[in-house]
């Protein structure tokens, strides 16, 4: 049977509104700025440039934590810690890198240790980070928004440790390549975020995993009965979301040369959770979209890039970002949604007694 395009049902999507809040926001800055939608290639460093690249070259960070945020989120719980894991990243990274930063000042290209163990370890070190939150959910049986605190606390603490409360900085250009270099045109971390955004999705998509995490998500006791591991699967979501907390953090050193943990990942964590939640995965656990989440992370750094592009003070970021997410949440509710579906429905009846 020939399948109908049902216009109601994609109306009460909350993909479907962020979509459409994502157009509206781009709309009004081609309305004032019709030069926003330029794009230029730059053949000295071979890469694209305009806003639109911009929005999502610099969106990449949030992007690639916020895909494991929405498997954390679609299990029920929260993770604080992966802003700190970002500044315990670029902490391990750059240390590697420098670590004679105390008889050689100046940055110079070349690495103290090889260069498999810079993007190696930290890795390595935040996916165990992960797996200890994990643990303390999955075996401590303690609230997930209460054990990734410890970490969001003390992490920082950890990167100052590691570098002396030194700020380390670099000029290897392997290192350099990752937040800085091209390939296909294109900034390198687009490339990265890609990646991983199209591995997430295989793994929990043609995989079972995905439907184990909105299993737990929904009924963690009903999951056991089933067969499901519950704490199995808690612990790989938060292993996976400190590897990719890991990984953002290399792509932030990367495009400042150089460590900050007091600044490296600071508040990622919240515009983590505003992309997924903005993107429609449910804040109780349940059902959740990688897709959803992407285009959030692209609103909330459209919105960013707005207040910087229009020269408006950056101290009113915080204010617009605020403004309109809750614009994008409101046409997300229910009875918006609900009301728009109706219309829909309403208008496809009268389009068939006319077609009748």
């Amino acid at each position: 049977m020939k399948k109908t395009f049902d216009l109601s049902s994609l109306m009460q999507s909350k993909v479907t509104w962020a979509v459409i809040a994502e157009l509206l926001i781009l709309l009004v800055c081609f309305a004032i700025r019709p030069d926003f939608f330029s794009i230029s290639y730059q053949p000295s460093t071979g890469m694209l440039y305009g806003s639109l690249i911009d929005i999502v070259n610099r969106s990449a960070e949030i992007t690639i934590i916020a895909m494991g945020m929405t498997l954390v989120i679609a299990l029920g719980g929260t993770d604080l810690s992966v802003g700190a894991l970002v500044a315990v990243a670029g902490a391990i990274a750059l240390k590697f890198l420098r670590w004679d930063v105390l008889q050689y000042h100046p940055p110079g290209d070349y690495t103290v240790c090889s260069y498999a163990l810079v993007l190696g370890v930290p890795l390595v070190v935040c996916a165990l980070m992960g797996l200890f939150n994990g643990f303390l959910v999955a075996k401590g049986g303690i609230q997930p928004i209460i054990a990734t605190l410890i970490l969001m606390v003390c992490g920082r603490g950890v990167a100052q440790i590691l570098t002396d409360g030194k700020q380390f900085t670099t000029g290897y250009t392997p290192f350099r390549v990752i937040g800085q270099g091209s390939f296909l045109y294109l900034p390198m971390p687009i490339i990265i975020t890609l990646v991983v955004v199209l591995a997430v999705a295989l793994f929990t998509r043609r995989t079972a995993f995905g439907a184990f995490v909105e299993s737990v998500g929904v009924n963690p006791s009903a999951s056991r009965l089933s067969g499901i591991k519950a704490g199995t699967v808690i612990l790989i979501v938060f292993a996976l979301t400190g590897l990719l907390s890991g990984i953002a953090g290399l792509i932030y050193s990367s495009r400042i040369m150089s460590n900050d943990s007091n600044n490296a990942g600071l508040n990622f964590e919240m515009d983590a959770i505003l992309a997924v939640v903005i993107g429609g995965t449910n804040m109780a656990g349940g059902r959740f979209s990688l897709a959803g989440t992407v285009v959030g992370s692209l609103i909330i750094r459209t919105i960013v890039t707005f207040v910087y592009y229009f020269g408006i003070v950056a101290e009113a970021t915080m204010a617009f970002k605020a403004l309109i997410i809750a614009v994008v949440i409101v046409l997300q509710s229910e009875p918006v949604r609900e009301y728009f579906a109706k219309r829909a429905r309403a208008r496809a009846r009268l389009n068939g007694g006319a077609a009748a």
